[in-house]
């Protein structure tokens, strides 16, 4: 799909797979009787304050793509890439991240709480002022993510990468961290 106007429908089928979208206006759209979403891609696309309640997004690619006002109510990204896209001014807090790339993804003033992220890529995202707090967040690479405010309060980091990380400008409290980390924070 090339450029089509999704804008404001229902769309009615339980399931969704293998279907690429381009430049696609999916504003103010109702997915909340899709269950499945599966191996598409969305490139460019357009999710302004659309009703994503109850989808499993599974396996699909989201590149450079917005969702500013989005319902995520019981969403959840599984293994999914995220690259370049943004959910500025969303409410996350019962959106589901499990694993996938998340890298130079816009997720500012966010919060996240008691979430299993474990394995999940956030390089270079932009995580100013975002909260994890009671998150697993073991494995997940936070190279040149932007931190100014983050905050990592009673999460196990553990094994993630946090290379080239203003650490100074990162809320550590009761946050589990392991040697290679320690030393980094030294």
């Amino acid at each position: 799909y090339e450029e089509e106007d999704f804008a404001g429908l229902l769309i009615d089928c339980n399931e969704l797979s293998r279907k690429k979208f381009n430049a696609c206006s999916f504003t103010l759209t109702d997915f909340s009787d899709v269950s499945l979403v599966y191996g598409c891609t969305f490139d460019c696309c357009e999710f302004s304050s659309a009703k994503l309640n109850g989808v499993t997004f599974r396996n699909c690619v989201f590149l450079r793509c917005g969702f500013r006002f989005a319902n995520f109510f019981a969403t959840t990204f599984d293994d999914c890439k995220m690259t370049g896209s943004s959910l500025l001014d969303t409410d996350v807090s019962l959106l589901t991240i499990q694993g996938g790339d998340w890298s130079y993804t816009d997720l500012r003033y966010l919060e996240f709480e008691k979430q299993d992220m474990k394995g999940t890529l956030f390089r270079g995202a932009d995580l100013t002022g975002t909260k994890f707090n009671k998150c697993q967040l073991t494995q997940c690479d936070f190279s040149e993510a932007y931190v100014h405010e983050l905050s990592f309060r009673d999460c196990d980091i553990r094994g993630s990468l946090i290379d080239r990380v203003e650490l100074l400008a990162v809320d550590l409290q009761n946050t589990k961290v392991d040697l290679e980390q320690c030393i980094l924070l030294a």
